[in-house]
């Protein structure tokens, strides 16, 4: 039989994560918990696999088929990996609505599959932040999460002019729509193209419009629609409820002095269950090929889908590869530095036991240790703690021992300190 070759590589779309890039996704993940809690939102999660069918009802058909990754299993049951979280979200609260205290602010950090060509700032395995508050009707809700979203871009040091939080309305949508006299059929390809207004020249736009099957007034007015701002929407309040939820909002956003947002009409989000205001965040500076950072929007009807009666609910998901290419982009990502505290060089083989104590001493105190276990020359073990930016090394030789105390090394400064082990621990600290 003949020998396959194994591949070295992951799977298509998918990440080795090696310990630098861990440390750097734990930065990200940190800041998303961090913030997350500081509004009062608790962490929640569910299973990786679901019915294939929770996805199909109300994702759309794109996120609901060919994206999809499912599979029968060996109980006949068609499965598939979560492509998204809000349905799974909206099955837990169906299940136990009677039981948990409204409004809900819950947040969740987990790994997403969707089958789809890899491209920048696309995988088919991603990781993604959802948060979303449910049981709050008012556009105090969108307000909160906006709040939440500026304070994650603080935190990660992101300047105000690199980015921006794009604001659009579903209902809006509709009201185009009639206007126009859209059809039913064509509602949904003019939906997909508005989704993709911002990754297309706009005389490709416009041709596309037309290929779609709009006609050459459709095709004005949607191209006029695009560039509509807060003044028309004042012009049309009387006759779109989307018109005036914005005008609520903007105005309420206003009065907070909250900064960085900005109408923008063309803002669909291609996910069916949206009813409402739909947000997105952009790099200002990525115009070739802008891709959200997050998305997300208000989605009161998605229990229905169980048979349960309405709850108001808005949410985003963020997603992390947009946003490292964002912080790679603006040069802020962390250096990186190892959780490790201490590393404790071997001078010895017999020099094993005392070593090993002094280790564990440390150990016992909390102090995260690492030590070597074969004893090689000093200079490579200070080369391996220089390399990880582990800031301090114990050093315990014949001399050391004979005396009763280690030798401790601040690998910032350059400091040597001959102390106590017990006093090495304040030290450190």
């Amino acid at each position: 039989m003949k020998n396959n070759i194994l591949s070295k590589q992951p799977y298509k779309g998918t990440t080795d994560w090696y310990p630098k890039d861990m440390f750097l996704r734990n930065y990200l993940f940190d800041i998303w918990t961090k913030v997350a809690k500081k509004y009062g939102y608790e962490e929640y999660d569910t299973a990786q696999l679901e019915d294939a069918n929770l996805y199909r009802v109300k994702s759309g058909e794109e996120l609901g088929g060919s994206q999809l990754y499912n599979f029968t299993d060996k109980g006949g049951r068609e499965i598939a990996l979560r492509p998204e979280m809000t349905p799974s979200l909206a099955r837990m609260v169906a299940l136990k609505k009677n039981e948990l205290q409204f409004p809900l602010r819950w947040f969740n950090i987990g790994r997403y599959f969707r089958y789809e060509k890899p491209q920048k700032g696309r995988k088919r395995e991603f990781f993604q932040l959802n948060i979303d508050i449910l049981g709050v009707q008012d556009i105090t809700a969108e307000i909160e999460i906006i709040q939440f979203a500026l304070d994650v871009m603080k935190e990660l040091n992101a300047p105000k002019s690199s980015f921006e939080i794009k604001v659009s309305n579903r209902y809006l949508l509709d009201y185009l729509f009639d206007t126009l006299q859209i059809s039913k059929e064509l509602r949904a390809k003019l939906a997909r193209a508005l989704d993709n207004y911002l990754k297309m020249p706009a005389n490709d736009f416009k041709e596309y419009l037309a290929e779609i099957g709009l006609n050459n007034t459709q095709v004005s007015q949607v191209m006029e629609y695009t560039k509509w701002d807060i003044q028309k929407l004042d012009e049309i309040k009387d006759e779109s409820i989307g018109a005036q939820q914005l005008i609520e909002l903007f105005s309420k956003l206003k009065a907070l002095s909250i900064p960085n947002v900005v109408f923008a009409p063309y803002i669909v989000r291609g996910l069916a269950y949206y009813t409402g205001t739909v947000i997105e965040l952009y790099d200002v500076g990525q115009k070739d090929t802008p891709r959200a950072m997050f998305g997300g929007g208000r989605y009161d009807n998605l229990l229905e889908i169980f048979n349960e009666n309405k709850i108001p609910a808005f949410g985003l998901g963020w997603g992390d590869i947009t946003t490292f290419d964002f912080l790679k982009k603006y040069n802020l990502l962390p250096e990186y530095k190892s959780d490790i505290k201490v590393f404790v060089c071997l001078m010895d083989s017999s020099l094993y036991i005392p070593t090993a104590e002094v280790a564990t001493y440390l150990r016992d105190n909390n102090i995260n240790t690492v030590m070597q276990i074969t004893p090689v020359k000093l200079s490579k073990q200070l080369q391996v703690a220089n390399s990880k930016n582990i800031p301090w090394v114990v050093i315990l030789g014949e001399d050391e021992l004979k005396r009763g105390v280690i030798q401790l090394k601040d690998m910032n400064s350059g400091k040597s300190f001959l102390i106590k082990k017990e006093d090495s621990i304040q030290k450190i600290v």
